[in-house]
């Protein structure tokens, strides 16, 4: 035996999903505002440290060869408060550096999390340290749910950033 449910439609119900809606558009400021709330949180400046951990230096020195790993996040004063992961993709190949763009999400170890994406510099071994460049705060949670902006990034040496965003 085959049952057919009909939902009889009025102009009441068609009146009340209007107001809603309505309701809700107005209601938007608001939410903005909880998200420039979640953006006055205070960012630390951390260290990305990828020593031994990264296999960039294994994979082919061609357009198109991905990477990735991952490494410590240190606090300034050097101690490890959480993990940092990345995924690279070679994309232009010179004979002085190689340049790749990646993404990367950092694990604090109290639960938050941001990510990024960044063009990543790639020295050739003859460079010199430090070199800056900059990134972008794709996105947070908890704390930092919400937040965009800028990431700056100075290496200091093969596979160690220094990281601030604004």
């Amino acid at each position: 035996m085959q049952r057919t449910i009909t939902v009889k439609r009025s102009v009441g119900f068609a009146a009340a999903a209007l107001m809603v809606g309505t309701v809700g558009a107005f209601s938007m400021p608001a939410l903005a505002s909880t998200v420039d709330g979640h953006r006055a949180a205070s960012l630390p400046a951390i260290t990305l440290d990828f020593t031994g951990t990264n296999d960039e230096g294994a994979v082919a020195n061609a357009v198109g060869a991905d990477f990735g790993g991952t490494g410590r996040v240190k606090d300034t004063d050097g101690a490890v408060i959480g993990t940092v992961y990345d995924q690279c993709d070679k994309d232009s190949i010179k004979p002085t550096a190689v340049e790749a763009f990646c993404t990367g999400m950092v694990k604090l170890d109290d639960g938050d999390q941001l990510a990024f994406t960044t063009t990543l510099p790639i020295p050739n071994l003859a460079s010199s340290y430090p070199q800056s460049f900059e990134g972008v705060i794709t996105g947070g949670t908890r704390r930092y749910e919400g937040i965009s902006g800028e990431a700056h990034f100075v290496a200091r040496s093969a596979g160690v950033y220094d990281l601030n965003f604004s």
